[in-house]
């Protein structure tokens, strides 16, 4: 685990037999990430490094069985859009830094291809350069005037991108994506349309550990809804269902929590 926090914090995660690379709270941003590139994790064959973000619905252990022959390639989850959108979104001006994007096209010519999502890297550590961290730090500082956020997934692709593949839709895809009404067969996904995900990435919806209105009046209302308001009637407090398992996804999460700590307790 990497681990920003108090000495009490990460004493209290130790004792329950989890390794910890600590990283000093100032240094605590997009950055970190690059943290699980460097020579520290060669002390294990594989490792799988996730966003918080998720919900796991499968048993990992299989999900590394299945991936570990594609080694060493680097395995990842993809967007829909590009690597060059992805800068842009960030650029709070990007009109006025044309001569850098410019730059960019020339030296990295796959900017404009899809991106990889960096919320899941599933990777061989020992095929990693040890300067790799070194190297997207260098990326960090030379295009901070595009990527004011530091954000790490383009820089990621920038610099990887030729070893980055994508990873089935059976070990990970966006929650929203694996909705029914979602659920069709998409080349351009990786969708082939009857996989279950052995995890689900939240990033864009609500994430299941947040109790939410079962509609969100700022997103638009139906006539109805419209009619209950002014009538004073509120939304229901409620929480996205996961379809596979019928269940309130916060509820399942609490769940996960509480066989977290009969996986991993305290010694």
């Amino acid at each position: 685990m990497i681990f920003s926090g108090g000495d009490a914090g990460c004493s209290e995660i130790e004792r329950r037999g989890i390794n910890i690379l600590k990283v000093p709270k100032g240094e605590w941003n997009f950055m970190v990430k690059f943290q699980a590139l460097t020579p520290y994790f060669r002390r294990w064959d594989e490792c799988l490094c996730i966003d918080l973000d998720v919900l796991v619905q499968d048993d990992l252990n299989f999900m590394f069985d299945r991936l570990a022959p594609k080694l060493p390639a680097i395995l990842c989850d993809q967007e829909d859009g590009t690597i060059l959108g992805g800068l842009q979104h960030w650029d709070k001006e990007p009109e006025s830094h044309q001569d850098t994007y410019t730059e960019i096209k020339a030296r990295f010519p796959h900017v404009t291809q899809q991106m990889f999502n960096a919320g899941f890297i599933f990777y061989s550590p020992a095929t990693i350069p040890e300067d790799t961290q070194d190297e997207l730090l260098k990326l960090d500082e030379e295009f901070r005037v595009i990527n004011p956020a530091r954000a790490d997934q383009m820089l990621l692709n920038l610099f990887l991108y030729a070893r980055l593949k994508r990873v089935g839709k059976d070990a990970i895809c966006f929650f929203g994506h694996d909705q029914p009404g979602n659920r069709v067969a998409s080349e351009g996904r990786g969708w082939a349309g009857d996989e279950v995900p052995a995890i689900l990435h939240y990033t864009r919806w609500y994430a299941p550990w947040i109790v939410k209105q079962s509609w969100q009046p700022q997103w638009g209302i139906t006539k109805q809804q419209k009619e209950a308001l002014e009538r004073g009637i509120q939304p229901e407090m409620g929480g996205y269902r996961n379809h596979r398992l019928d269940r309130i996804c916060h509820e399942l999460y609490a769940e996960n929590l509480a066989a977290f700590e009969t996986e991993f307790p305290q010694r």
